[in-house]
């Protein structure tokens, strides 16, 4: 089964012999049995009798029924079902029509998600069965009174769409010790990114294809932070999936207030000093955080960068959205110790006007 990652176009194309138009149908549901009946029918004639190839861009017909609406993230389970919405099947039927009348070619289910591919990667890019990248993750550390169930001090999830006799592994990066997790067969399936009994240490984790062979590799590795409260954000990455990041070091809150005003008249035989003669409507205010996410390895930029591109960000667990639109990426080389600063705005107003 083939993935589509709907924020960049997946090209369907349809180039049969004597053709003069085509058909794409698409059936798109999120849960349960397809539907009887496709949700869009697709149609072309051919441009030319010496150019019969045609073309068809299905990703903006799926982006609409993705559904993000709530986050809990995981802790401690390893194998559990990915919620529906979260991603999209697809069957795609293409037929064609010539002399004869109408041909039916194939008829294709896929995998949609919310993810999106990179200019370099071409059309219709193949980004793996795990949706994160291969890369070194931070989480916070427990430390204190923290409690591990406790939203703030989660590790974050991996989403993997799984074939037949996956299996995850988790090795401790200090005692070596290994945990292993076998994947429902062919499922969309999330689990923790850290082992709780490695939790202290931080963990290897490996998806083993069939059981045997490694296809994927990620570190996590734990963060103290004795002075600051970190700041945690979710956000859906570049894989169509759920990713968290936490900006460890000091965070400083705003707000920022709109008003209208308008003109009063003071009644001339009942004078009042107090009452002015302007007054307000219409007060409502929104407030900003900016947070730092203290000395980072040069890979980190490329989760900010996933960040930046997110159209669905949570941070500390309220919809927000990252106002930083320019930030240069720093390189061990150039600036030694690197670090980043991130200015969100949260998306709502404060008063529930």
């Amino acid at each position: 089964m083939s993935s589509i990652f709907s924020r960049s176009p997946y090209i369907i194309e349809i180039d049969e012999t004597g053709q003069v138009s085509s058909k794409v149908e698409l059936y798109i549901w999120t849960s349960g049995s397809q539907p009887s009946d496709p949700q869009y029918t697709l149609s072309k004639k051919i441009p030319a009798s010496d150019r019969t190839s045609t073309l068809y861009d299905v990703s903006p017909y799926i982006r609409e029924y993705y559904s993000f609406d709530s986050f809990t993230g995981l802790t401690n389970v390893y194998n559990e079902a990915t919620p529906t919405g979260h991603y999209v099947n697809v069957r795609i039927v293409r037929s064609f029509t010539n002399s004869t009348g109408e041909q039916g070619i194939d008829s294709t289910v896929y995998k949609a998600f919310n993810g999106y591919g990179l200019y370099e990667d071409g059309s219709n890019p193949d980004k793996g069965n795990v949706l994160l990248a291969e890369d070194t993750y931070t989480y916070k550390k427990l430390g204190g009174s923290d409690v591990i169930a406790q939203q703030q001090n989660h590790a974050g999830i991996i989403t993997v769409r799984t074939g037949t006799s996956d299996v995850m592994r988790y090795t401790d990066l200090v005692t070596g010790a290994t945990f292993t997790q076998a994947l429902s067969d062919n499922s969309m399936i999330n689990l923790d990114r850290c082992y709780t009994l490695h939790r202290e240490r931080g963990n290897k984790v490996e998806l083993l294809t069939g059981g045997s062979t490694v296809s994927w590799t990620a570190y996590f590795r734990p963060i103290e932070e004795c002075k600051y409260t970190p700041v945690y954000i979710d956000y859906i990455n570049a894989f169509g999936a759920w990713s968290r990041i936490f900006m460890y070091k000091t965070s400083k809150t705003s707000i920022k207030t709109t008003s209208k005003d308008f003109k009063l008249m003071n009644e001339p035989l009942n004078y009042d000093v107090l009452r002015g003669s302007k007054a307000l409507f219409q007060v409502n205010g929104t407030e900003t955080l900016k947070v730092n996410s203290g000395f980072v390895r040069e890979s980190f930029f490329s989760q900010l960068k996933e960040l930046m591109l997110s159209d669905r960000v949570l941070v500390n667990n309220r919809p927000a959205s990252i106002k930083t639109s320019s930030l240069d990426m720093q390189t061990g080389l150039n600036d030694n110790t690197m670090s980043y600063g991130l200015d969100v705005e949260f998306n709502n107003d404060i008063i529930n006007a």
